[in-house]
């Protein structure tokens, strides 16, 4: 793929690097430390980060520490491009031939090795994109996704034409970041070391399913879900709460997330901004203003024009 840069790196810039495109991670070098090379290219692709890490011999360690010191709530998706390495989570170890991958959570502790030179493309995923998908996740980690064939190997030739070197992040980003998350949620599901999901997951799903079946009614309440899916209101907000959010809040993060869609693909681009609000069940544009810019940091017109200038 690409060699790597002929000048060292300083492993503090290189420590620097990693933190920003990901979350701050400890960094040993695996021979002389004068000697280490990274280089690292990184890129947006709607809510999710794209980057690609060409570096030397190294071992890559989120330590409790550092997750107590900086909590991040994402799944990182590791797709071998060169080299071979180890992903090692929750008592799990995944060995990573090129082409193949391998799913880590940030929320926890973590190690990547790589004995020699290796490029590996890391996809960042928001925790909500994925466990509303594949809600047993954790016995998921570091566990080998083989790029060679079936869902891996449809998974790793979308991740690879998703490379920031090459692919210009357009009005398609919206739709490359849905089919990502949908095959990588396919590839998971059922892998080997997953249990089977609790009861109580299984009900969330199914609630978070119905959800998504009628985000497009203003007058979805939580107790329509919890008789759609026969469970008390009282239950259903429990289970909810075990996952870190409640019934309403789930409908307006879905809504809002559709919406964040809607405004950047060009082909809606002639409907107003209340519209498509409207269109999701948010019919108060004010109120959706406010929410669509506490949860993103702009407003619904900043994002749209955001998204048209870099069409």
């Amino acid at each position: 793929m690409g060699a790597l840069p002929d000048a060292p790196t300083s492993l503090t810039d290189w420590r620097e690097a990693l933190a920003r495109a990901f979350v701050p991670l400890d960094v040993s070098p695996l021979g002389e430390a004068t000697a280490f090379r990274g280089r690292l290219h990184a890129g947006p692709m709607a809510d999710l980060q794209v980057s690609v890490v060409s570096s030397s011999g190294q071992v890559v360690r989120r330590t409790p520490g550092l997750v107590r010191r900086s909590a991040a709530d994402l799944y990182k998706v590791g797709l071998q491009l060169r080299g071979r390495g180890t992903v090692e989570q929750d008592g799990r170890s995944a060995r990573l031939e090129p082409g193949d991958l391998a799913v880590y959570d940030t929320t926890r502790p973590y190690e990547l090795m790589f004995q020699h030179d290796f490029e590996m493309l890391v996809l960042v995923v928001p925790r909500h994109r994925l466990t509303v998908r594949a809600p047993a996740l954790a016995d998921a980690t570091a566990v080998t996704i083989p790029g060679a064939s079936g869902t891996g190997a449809l998974t790793s030739s979308l991740l690879r034409g998703l490379d920031p070197r090459t692919l210009r992040p357009g009005p398609e980003a919206a739709h490359l970041s849905d089919a990502a998350v949908d095959l990588l949620a396919a590839c998971l599901t059922g892998r080997a070391g997953a249990r089977p999901a609790p009861a109580a997951d299984t009900v969330v799903t199914a609630a978070q399913r119905y959800i998504d079946e009628h985000l497009r009614e203003p007058g979805l309440r939580p107790a329509d879900v919890a008789a759609a899916v026969h469970v008390s209101l009282r239950h259903l907000q429990k289970l909810f709460e075990r996952h870190g959010t409640t019934i309403t809040g789930w409908i307006r993060e879905r809504r809002l997330e559709r919406c964040w869609h809607d405004l950047a693909d060009p082909r809606l681009a002639h409907r107003p901004v209340a519209a498509v609000a409207a269109s999701w069940g948010l019919v108060d544009a004010p109120q959706f203003s406010r929410v669509f810019r506490a949860r993103y940091g702009r407003t619904p017109r900043e994002h749209r024009a955001e998204l048209t200038a870099a069409s």
